[in-house]
């Protein structure tokens, strides 16, 4: 059996496994739950800072709140993501499931490719669920038009869309990236909760340095992933929602998260296969 046949073989039986539980489930309903409260909230702090009036601006009151819900369902997902990719193959190898699979059909580079696979498929769903939870609400509470203010038109809806939609595109390789990495450490840690705990520090202890290292961190594929100290595009487009921002996020920037992301994914997926071939399990 070749390489592509065990590795088709291992995503298909870690998507069936994913669906069959409800805990799958209970943590998209979370996000999408939780962006739609931050979603929420925003239409009633813009309402609260203007006296209790029902409309923030005369129109396109919706988009910011949508980016804000939208943003906190990411920051939440990025962090599931990593912490199911962290769990997967150390969880696995702890509970003697990983070996059963070897002794198989599967070889320790399918292991990795097959939920390497599984990653698309699981950052759509962050995104597609927190997303859609948010739009819904802000929607209810707003218009999705042009943004008005004053009589003075600032942002087409078109012009609105395509942020938006450019926003999306610029995080998908760094969210891709992140679940690598996530990959890369489940397979050098032995144990489930200790190649989490590993996974998400290593994720989180960038945060506070990335202003030390100045322009320079955009070359850091996690500086484009959606976090509480948020430099990706995300942050940008809060502005750019509110009318603040006069360009949106830079395309040299943009293009920056593109190149570093791509080439950590590949590392982090060879230096895991290498790692996995040479642990015991």
């Amino acid at each position: 059996m070749t390489l592509v046949a065990r590795t088709w073989l291992v995503l298909r039986a870690e998507a069936l496994r994913l669906a069959r539980l409800r805990s799958t489930y209970a943590a998209l309903l979370a996000l999408g739950v939780l962006s739609g409260l931050r979603a929420w909230l925003a239409v009633g702090w813009a309402a609260a800072e203007r006296g209790g009036t029902s409309d923030p601006v005369s129109s396109g009151g919706a988009w910011a709140p949508l980016v804000d819900g939208w943003a906190l369902g990411l920051v939440l997902g990025t962090l599931v993501l990593l912490a199911h990719a962290a769990r997967s193959i150390a969880g696995d190898a702890e509970s003697g499931v990983l070996r059963l699979a070897v002794t198989r059909s599967a070889t320790r580079s399918s292991l990795v490719l097959g939920r390497l696979l599984l990653a698309p498929l699981l950052v759509a769903a962050v995104v597609v669920v927190t997303g859609l939870s948010a739009w819904a609400v802000a929607g209810a509470a707003a218009d999705f038009g042009p943004f008005v203010e004053d009589g003075f038109e600032i942002w087409s809806a078109a012009e609105l869309r395509d942020e938006v939609a450019r926003a999306v595109r610029a995080i998908v390789p760094p969210l891709l990236a992140t679940y690598a990495l996530g990959l890369f450490v489940s397979c050098g840690v032995r144990g489930g909760a200790l190649a989490t705990t590993l996974a998400l520090g290593l994720f989180l202890a960038f945060d506070p340095f990335k202003t030390a290292l100045g322009e320079a961190h955009y070359w850091v594929f996690a500086s484009h992933v959606p976090t509480l100290a948020d430099s990706s595009a995300w942050a940008e487009l809060s502005g750019f929602a509110r009318g603040f921002s006069d360009a949106g996020f830079p395309p040299e920037l943009v293009r920056a998260g593109y190149e570093a992301s791509w080439p950590a994914l590949l590392a982090f997926t060879v230096a895991a296969c290498a790692l996995l071939r040479r642990r015991s399990l």
